[in-house]
């Protein structure tokens, strides 16, 4: 189904402008299960993926012969796995021919087939959208739409998968994760319009059945706008900053760039940073990627996508300078090497990394690889409260309770830095509605049946009670977040201590009497 709320808003853009031609992508994979798969070779899987474009302008859209050039189409798969969002692969371009004018997308003024009409559609089934014929895309201006009179060469390699949709097949049909495609349309009038930022669209597709080979798409399309806004879709808490490249291509043709962050708190412990930097139609392209205050960052992540098909651009990963200031990412310089592995048109670059401290905002800088200027873009960072070696580990064992056969489980999350006061126990498969409290204590210990208990103490002499802070089980789950200015016994936290936590609980298995969950060990950074 066409989202015509969207198009409407396209639509209503343009009230009161002057004539403009403005192209938007209406369908993908015809919102069903146009995609033609052809197969793998040496573990690349290959794909192409039916589209339909509206004229949502005032003004018809050449679409080749004398009335100019007609527009390139490219599609582009991504994934979203464990909250990251990376790009699987693309293809090479699709150019348009004859617009057959259809009646899909609002009240059609119909045109000779040389022109996309006011209102009206025109259809490219998967078969014709195969970029085995296609086109490369560093052929191409991108902010400005412009191609040159010879495409030169098509696309080289294995003939099942040369041109096409191309992606590793072990990272395909996993149904743990959420797979979207996006198509971008670029016409040299829509660019000279200034209407090229609404020209993509995307939709969430999946394999059937785990099948390679039984691509569909599920949902609604999500017109006009470009992949990093999927990503804010399934994830909310992603902040998306857009960058204009203010007249790139001539007076009011601009470039754009999208930067989007997101951070994850992990369950043993800190945060995870995600970044998606996504270079829209900038033919400048971005050659580095700058994140400041990276606070003894771990388990660094870079991922790019791969060009393919005798693409001259390569493909060597991008170099990470980690200094004091941050972490800065970067390819070869433009005067190094014109065909480095730049962040290119329609495509999404992903970099990552772990650190203990909790999210702030700050100014990412991202280095135009052509000009050699720059454009910085608000981002979560890790706040100022730096340090390293923190740990979250359970410990011991708990026993059958009157809710529970496995027993009570505890566990933490939040920050282990002191500085951040940030620390959350959390237990459930609780008996009901019971008091409890919390114990702590810098030593483990091994107790069973203690004291007339039911449970194992998990926590050595001193042992230190949240008698202050009597809880109740309520549903079964309980959560507690103990106050760093206010321990008991005038106990304190400190940098690189290390304490251990458990819960005891009132229980009613077999006879009134307590029991306890397993052991929590936290050791805070320093």
């Amino acid at each position: 189904m066409i989202n015509f709320k969207l198009l409407l808003i396209g639509c209503a853009l343009l009230t009161g402008a002057a004539a403009a031609q403005d192209i938007a992508v209406s369908k993908i994979a015809n919102n069903s299960n146009d995609f033609a798969y052809y197969g793998q070779t040496g573990g690349i899987a290959a794909y192409s993926v039916g589209t339909t474009s509206c004229n949502v302008g005032n003004v018809t859209v050449a679409w080749g012969n004398s009335q100019g050039d007609p527009p390139v189409i490219a599609s582009n798969m991504y994934k979203i796995q464990d909250g990251r969002m990376e790009q699987l692969g693309y293809t090479w371009l699709k150019p348009g021919f004859c617009a057959v004018n259809e009646n899909s997308c609002g009240s059609c003024q119909g045109t000779p087939c040389s022109s996309l009409g006011i209102g009206c559609a025109d259809t490219y089934g998967s078969g014709l959208n195969d970029g085995a014929g296609g086109v490369g895309k560093f052929r191409v201006n991108p902010v400005t739409g412009l191609w040159p009179s010879s495409w030169g060469a098509g696309p080289t390699g294995p003939s099942q998968i040369r041109g096409r949709l191309q992606m590793p097949a072990n990272e395909l049909a996993d149904p743990s994760v959420t797979y979207f495609c996006e198509t971008e349309y670029l016409s040299h009038h829509d660019s000279m319009a200034g209407n090229v930022r609404n020209n993509s669209s995307w939709i969430e597709a999946r394999w059937t059945n785990s099948n390679i080979n039984s691509l569909t798409t599920t949902g609604p399309i999500h017109m006009m706008d470009p992949a990093v806004y999927a990503w804010k879709h399934f994830h909310p808490d992603v902040m998306i900053e857009e960058i204009e490249l203010t007249d790139e291509g001539g007076a009011g043709v601009h470039g754009y760039l999208f930067v989007a962050s997101k951070a994850t708190a992990l369950t043993s412990g800190g945060y995870r940073y995600d970044y998606c930097v996504q270079n829209f139609n900038s033919d400048d392209s971005v050659g580095s990627f700058n994140v400041p205050g990276n606070c003894n960052p771990s388990n660094v992540f870079f991922r790019d996508v791969d060009h393919h098909s005798g693409s001259p651009w390569d493909n060597t990963d991008w170099t990470l300078n980690q200094t004091g200031g941050g972490l800065d990412w970067s390819t070869q310089t433009f005067a190094q090497n014109a065909d480095a592995n730049a962040i290119r048109w329609g495509t999404v670059f992903t970099f990552s990394f772990e650190a203990d401290a909790q999210p702030g905002v700050a100014q990412a800088t991202l280095g135009l690889f052509k000009s050699g200027g720059s454009r910085n873009a608000t981002v979560f960072v890790p706040s100022s409260n730096c340090c390293s070696g923190g740990d979250i580990t359970a410990y011991c064992s708990s026993t059958m309770n009157s809710a529970s056969i496995i027993g009570a489980v505890l566990g933490a999350s939040g920050s282990t830095n002191v500085a951040d006061q940030n620390l959350s126990l959390d237990a459930h498969d609780l008996p009901l509605n019971k008091w409890s409290y919390f114990l702590m204590s810098r030593n483990q210990a091994f107790v069973p049946l203690f004291g007339g208990s039911q449970g194992n103490l998990c926590v050595g002499a001193p042992q230190i009670r949240f008698s202050g802070n009597v809880l109740n089980t309520g549903p079964g789950d309980l959560t507690f977040s103990p106050d760093f200015n206010n321990l008991p016994q005038n106990q304190m936290f400190q940098p690189g201590d290390t304490w251990n936590f458990q819960l005891w609980f009132r229980d009613n298995f077999t006879a009134p009497t307590s029991n306890t969950t397993n052991g929590v060990s936290v050791t805070f950074c320093q």
